[in-house]
C-alpha cells in the first residue's frame, strides 16, 4: 500500500521552514564547494552560493581556507566577481585579514593596538575545509567528519576525483521549485518513462536501481544499465573503445549519486561526469550549477583527440535538454504544491524507496 510523504507537503511553500533547513541542515551538511584547479596559484579565489551564505573559498598562505564573503566591520563583500586573484582585503576601508580570519591590518588606525581589531566580532566566519583529491568539501558547523559524512561512498569518490579530465561549459538554471522537490528528482527513477520518454528512457536498457550501504547515512545511489544500440548512436566503435580505457570505479552503465543535502553527481559509461549542486533562493525556487567534464583518459593519439573533440558537444547538448526537462516538471509540481487543498498528503509507492530515503534523512536532520 501506498505511504504518506514523510515531509509535510507544507515544508516545500512554507518560509519558516527554509529559515529551519538554513540552520539545522545546510550550515552543519559537508559541500562540495570548488575543485582544486579553480584556484591552482595562491590568492586565488572562487565563490559559492551555499544556502544564504556567500562563500568565499580561497588559496591562502600555502592552504585552502573558506569564509563568508562579508567584512565583519561594516559588512561590505569582499569579492564581487564569481572568481579572481587577490588577498582578503575589504574594498571598502581597505581592512586586511589573515588566513584565520583575523585582521591585520586596519588602516589610519596607528595609534591604536591592533589587537583591539582582533576580537571574535571582528573575526570573519570561517568555514572548515577538507579537500580529497581533487574536490573541496566545506561546513560551516560540521555534524560529522567528512570521510563519516561520506560513509561508502568515500572510495569512489577519491578515485573519481583524481580521474577528472576537461572541463565543458558551466550551465545555471533557475528552477521555480523547492530544493527538495528537485533533489527527490533526481533519485525518482519512474518518471524518467514520462518525463524523458525521448531521451533518458529510450536510451536505459535494463533498469535496476540500488540503494547505498545500509551505513550510508548521508548519500543516496542508484544504477542503471544503458542500450548499446540507442545510446549515443552518434558514435562509432572506436569512440567506445576510448572510453574504456578512462580510470573510473564503475565503467558499466549510468550511475548516480547524491550527497545530501543538495548535490549529485553523475556518469555514464567513462564519457562524461556532471557535478550537479542546487542551493535555495527562495521557498519556492532554487538555482542549479552544473559542472560537466570528460574523465581523463591515458596515452590518447591525435586522432582519439580529434574524436573526443567532436563527441564532446553532443554529451553536454544531451545534458542539457535533460536539464530543461527536469526543470519543467519539478516547476510543474510546485505550481502543484502551492494551491494544493490541505487534505491532500501525497503518497509514495514502493517503487520511490529512494525518495523516501532522502525524506528520511531529511528528517533525521531537522529533528536533531
Amino acid at each position: 500500500m501506498p505511504e504518506n510523504h514523510l515531509i509535510d507537503p507544507a515544508g516545500y511553500t512554507d518560509p519558516q521552514v527554509q529559515v529551519l533547513e538554513q540552520a539545522r541542515i545546510f550550515r552543519r551538511a559537508w559541500h562540495l564547494a570548488a575543485l582544486t584547479r579553480d584556484i591552482p596559484n595562491e590568492l586565488d579565489y572562487v565563490k559559492r552560493i551555499i544556502g544564504p551564505t556567500d562563500l568565499v573559498v580561497h588559496r591562502h598562505e600555502g592552504r585552502i581556507v573558506a569564509y563568508a564573503n562579508v567584512c565583519p566591520h561594516r559588512f561590505s563583500a569582499f569579492f564581487e566577481a564569481p572568481s579572481g586573484h587577490g588577498p582578503i582585503r575589504c574594498p571598502y576601508h581597505l581592512w586586511t585579514y589573515d588566513g584565520d580570519g583575523m585582521a591585520i591590518g586596519v588602516p589610519h588606525r596607528r595609534d591604536e593596538a591592533l589587537a583591539c581589531y582582533q576580537t571574535q566580532d571582528l573575526r570573519l566566519e570561517m568555514w572548515q575545509v577538507e579537500v580529497m583529491g581533487e574536490f573541496i568539501f566545506v561546513s560551516a558547523e560540521p555534524r560529522h567528519r567528512l570521510d563519516e559524512f561520506l560513509g561508502p561512498l568515500l572510495p569512489a569518490l577519491t578515485q573519481m576525483s583524481v580521474a577528472i579530465g576537461t572541463e565543458r561549459p558551466k550551465h545555471v538554471q533557475d528552477i521555480a521549485a523547492n530544493w527538495k522537490v528537485v533533489l527527490q528528482n533526481t533519485v525518482e527513477f519512474e518518471h524518467a518513462f514520462s518525463v524523458h520518454a525521448e531521451t533518458f528512457a529510450a536510451d536505459v536498457q535494463k533498469p535496476l536501481q540500488v540503494d547505498c550501504d545500509p551505513d550510508a547515512d548521508h548519500t543516496i545511489s542508484y544504477v542503471t544499465r544503458m542500450n548499446p544500440k540507442r545510446y549515443l548512436r552518434a558514435r562509432d566503435a572506436r569512440v567506445n573503445e576510448i572510453f574504456k580505457r578512462a580510470p573510473v570505479p564503475y565503467p558499466d552503465g549510468y550511475r548516480h549519486h547524491l550527497i545530501f543535502p543538495a548535490t549529485t553527481i553523475g556518469y555514464t559509461d567513462n564519457q562524461q561526469l556532471a557535478i550537479m549542486d542546487y542551493q535555495p533562493t527562495g521557498p519556492g525556487s532554487c538555482r542549479m550549477f552544473a559542472r560537466l567534464f570528460s574523465f581523463e583518459i591515458p596515452d590518447l593519439t591525435r586522432a582519439e583527440m580529434a574524436m573526443l573533440e567532436i563527441v564532446g558537444p553532443w554529451h553536454t547538448a544531451y545534458a542539457e535538454r535533460l536539464f530543461a526537462e527536469d526543470r519543467g516538471i519539478c516547476e510543474s509540481v510546485q505550481r502543484g504544491l502551492s494551491s494544493r487543498p490541505s487534505r491532500m498528503k501525497g503518497a509514495l509507492q514502493p517503487g520511490e524507496r529512494l525518495v523516501r530515503r532522502f525524506q528520511e534523512i531529511y528528517r533525521q536532520w531537522m529533528d536533531e
